[in-house]
């Protein structure tokens, strides 16, 4: 196929009871879906860990809220869940200028959630103002 074509990644929509929906936002926000916080085990906490080398953020789920590193699993909406993740994204210096959709989230047999960030679709971009 010639060069100028480039293949979209991000696949057909799947409903949301089959998938798993990630996203991170410009505000540090991870945000994700009923399936995903099931399948994480609904834990109250994470830890989030980050290889710089490999890119990839890591969400382990903890049990409890009164550890001193873990980020709280907040209810978003009656069908999302939310991290704020804003000390951790400054402190790697992972910045994000839109809304991203992780491909495709790897959760492992250890209960670990493994996010590539150089595997997303831009689900929603900041518009810009238009000329006067």
């Amino acid at each position: 196929m010639e060069r100028e074509f480039e293949k979209y990644l991000g696949g057909p929509t799947q409903s949301t009871s089959d998938r798993m929906h990630i996203t991170i936002n410009a505000n540090n926000v991870i945000g994700f879906n009923n399936n995903l916080y099931r399948l994480l085990g609904k834990p109250p906490a994470v830890y989030l860990h980050f290889s710089r080398v490999r890119d990839i953020i890591v969400i382990e789920p903890v049990s409890s809220l009164r550890l001193p590193t873990a980020f709280p699993v907040k209810q978003k909406t009656s069908v999302g869940w939310r991290i704020n993740a804003a000390p951790f994204c400054k402190h790697f210096n992972i910045r994000i200028d839109s809304t991203e959709r992780f491909i495709s989230p790897d959760l492992r047999d250890d209960g670990s959630l493994h996010l590539k960030l150089s595997e997303t679709v831009t689900i929603r971009q900041i518009r810009r103002k238009k000329r006067q």
